[in-house]
């Protein structure tokens, strides 16, 4: 067990000016403002006023909030005096936390402030910088997901740590859940998770695909066993295979609530595709469910007026709905433009958009770097060639990770938005290339 050993002396951060603000101000007016009343108010109320004055005043000043978040969080929290906050944001940037951070963790948890820093905060903080989460991560997360400090260390973050540990053979495992997924440490049970685990070796899930399941979409085992069965028993009817990867992916969108994923295939009937192309896309790809609806729009819209393919054709091959349209299609396209008004090549939109970073930049750029020079520059988006704002692709990344805007919120599995399963996917992208083969021809993307 984790042992609690500290002693040091906090340091307090000098005295500030506390200001009054409108707010404090018209609060005052309210309160004061009474019929038939003439003299001074009552003590009682003139102190929980000046409380909450100095509360939103340190929340301006202290933890950079702005007035309208302070006014909010104020009326959660009540401070008396800066030495228990000045602690508690002394302590936080021991352990790496900005002051945007620290803005972000007390507007999302305004009590934090009034946590005991050596008996609450301190033992999380110094066990996940033991186990190796680096201090930049563990600031990042935890400000997001501040309430993993609430829970108890004894009973739920070592047991969870433990089980992960135990599961992956090292401490490794266990960092990278949290790097991955924070709040598998907020909401998780060694109990529910046990017994989910054994319910899916028991159905025939390989152990490879469930450790890769928890390495990168741990919550999604954080479900009532009741709701994970139903989700099995629904994948498996629609002829989902347990032993491939794609099954993994279909419990998770099955958990979807039903209004969910009827938008979503109303999404795609606008997009032009029909129920048997929407069926193909799922079993291809079963994540394209949980596309957002932005994102859907978007990629489509550039698949079908920009590289000319069909709506059928992407219903064949739904993963190119997962590249992000600013960071791989444009500038991808912007190549091939090139070399088809050169005459040099015309690609297939599969080859062009799934191939890896290392083989487009060897097929496409360096093939051709004496016929046509600046086509790196025209790759990273140099040269005006095409709207957008083109990034560089991560090195051999096939699938973008800024899911920020390509998944819908109200994931079942998920408390805040998924980061994508990178490595659940290897088989989707073969699935959906040798299903697309002979649908797509190579397009020629001149004028």
């Amino acid at each position: 067990m984790f042992a609690i050993l500290r002693g040091r002396r906090l340091r307090l951060q000098p005295e500030f000016s506390i200001l009054a603000s409108r707010q404090i101000r018209a609060f005052e007016l309210e309160v004061f403002s009474r019929p038939f009343t003439t003299g001074r108010p009552p003590p009682a109320v003139r102190e929980n006023d000046s409380e909450k004055s100095f509360t939103f005043s340190y929340l301006v000043s202290s933890c950079e909030l702005t007035p309208d978040a302070a006014v909010r969080a104020s009326s959660k929290l009540q401070l008396k005096s800066p030495e228990k906050p000045d602690a508690v944001l002394n302590l936080l940037r021991e352990y790496g936390f900005t002051a945007a951070d620290i803005s972000i963790m007390v507007t999302r948890w305004p009590n934090v402030l009034s946590a005991c820093p050596d008996k609450t905060l301190w033992p999380k903080l110094e066990f996940f910088a033991s186990i190796g989460v680096p201090l930049p991560i563990l600031a990042s997360s935890l400000s997001r997901n501040p309430l993993i400090l609430y829970r108890s260390l004894e009973n739920s973050i070592i047991p969870l740590y433990d089980f992960l540990k135990n599961l992956f053979r090292s401490n490794e495992g266990a960092v990278q859940v949290f790097k991955q997924a924070p709040q598998f440490f907020r909401w998780g049970r060694v109990d529910v998770l046990s017994s989910n685990l054994s319910f899916l070796v028991d159905c025939g899930v390989p152990w490879p695909s469930l450790v890769s399941l928890f390495t990168y979409q741990p919550t999604m085992l954080m479900v009532p066993q009741e709701k994970l069965s139903l989700c099995v028993g629904r994948a498996i009817e629609m002829g989902f295979d347990v032993t491939n990867n794609a099954f993994l992916m279909a419990i998770r969108v099955l958990g979807f609530e039903e209004s969910i994923l009827k938008h979503k295939m109303e999404v795609y009937r606008k997009c032009g595709w029909s129920e048997s192309d929407i069926r193909t896309a799922f079993l291809s790809f079963p994540l394209c469910m949980a596309l957002s609806e932005k994102k859907i729009l978007e990629s489509m819209g550039f698949l079908v007026d920009k590289l000319g393919c069909a709506p059928g054709d992407v219903a064949r091959c739904p993963l190119l709905l997962n590249y992000s349209v600013e960071k791989r299609m444009k500038p991808r396209w912007a190549v091939a433009k090139v070399l088809s008004e050169k005459g040099l090549k015309n690609a297939a939109v599969t080859s062009l958009l799934t191939v890896s970073e290392k083989i487009f930049l060897k097929t496409y750029i360096e093939g051709y770097k004496k016929d046509v020079p600046e086509l790196l520059d025209i790759y990273r988006g140099d040269k005006s060639f095409y709207d957008g704002s083109p990034v560089f692709d991560e090195e051999s990344q096939n699938f973008d990770l800024d899911a920020g805007d390509f998944y819908d919120g109200s994931l079942i599995f998920d408390e805040e938005v998924p980061l994508m399963e990178k490595h659940l996917c290897g088989d989707m992208k073969r699935i959906s290339f040798v299903l697309s083969i002979g649908a797509f021809d190579a397009v020629n993307f001149g004028p």
